[in-house]
């Protein structure tokens, strides 16, 4: 690995830990007060969420072109047996219970009440649900990029002493702080969520059924959210 890579690692990961978490919290922020007085905030929040994660990922193959097997190190190969088993297991999975939730009118109520607390980031109008699935895709693909695929090479390159479970912790605990504007109930829900990612990417050998997984769960969301007035979402 040359020392421009090796250089670029380390601030990637610096990035990750120590900026990311407060980026998140102060576009957050500017979309709470932007939505009172611009109707087109959401889109331009979805957008900027798109162009942002990307360029993170522009960024890591710039990490990986040096490094031997750069696929591979980034985690983009193929499943193994187990990961498609898994893969079918959870794309069944999110089917189901969304539509089983659909039809069950009392549990609906109450996922639309777990949703509230986020309720600011989700679509209200038809072009913001298309602009949401755009994020939700590029979610599934970039955050487990960074947070696994480079996280969970970058920790026991980093730190040899590391076991996987160690590290699958650790990356599940640096995903939860990236969403810390939530409270500390977000910064939770997120890390065991991103520990549930890890172990799917380290049992299927690859980050497929990871990304498939978040983006499914991101769109899950989209098929189950109805939207609410803004003015009371900001209040």
């Amino acid at each position: 690995m040359g020392f421009f890579s090796f250089l670029l690692m380390q601030l990637m990961a610096a990035y990750t830990v120590l900026i990311e978490p407060f980026l998140r919290t102060n576009f957050y922020r500017m979309l709470k007060k932007q939505l009172n007085i611009e109707a087109g905030a959401r889109i331009l929040f979805y957008r900027t969420q798109v162009l942002w994660e990307w360029s993170w990922v522009v960024i890591l193959v710039v990490i990986a072109i040096p490094i031997p097997k750069p696929l591979i190190w980034m985690g983009l190969t193929l499943p193994n047996q187990i990961g498609w088993i898994i893969l079918a297991a959870l794309v069944l999975g999110i089917g189901l219970s969304s539509v089983l939730l659909r039809r069950n009118p009392g549990a609906m109520a109450a996922m639309q009440r777990s949703l509230e607390t986020s309720s600011i980031l989700l679509p209200s109008t038809p072009r913001e649900r298309k602009w949401f699935a755009a994020t939700a895709i590029t979610a599934g693909i970039c955050e487990e990029l960074l947070y696994r695929g480079f996280l969970m090479h970058y920790l026991p390159s980093t730190f040899p002493t590391l076991d996987w479970l160690t590290v699958s912790i650790l990356s599940g605990i640096i995903y939860g702080l990236s969403r810390a504007y939530q409270g500390m109930k977000g910064i939770l829900q997120t890390a065991l969520t991103g520990f549930s990612f890890a172990i799917v990417f380290y049992l299927g050998g690859s980050l497929l059924p990871a990304m498939v997984f978040h983006a499914l769960a991101e769109l899950r969301t989209l098929f189950l959210w109805q939207p609410v007035d803004d003015k009371k979402k900001t209040k």
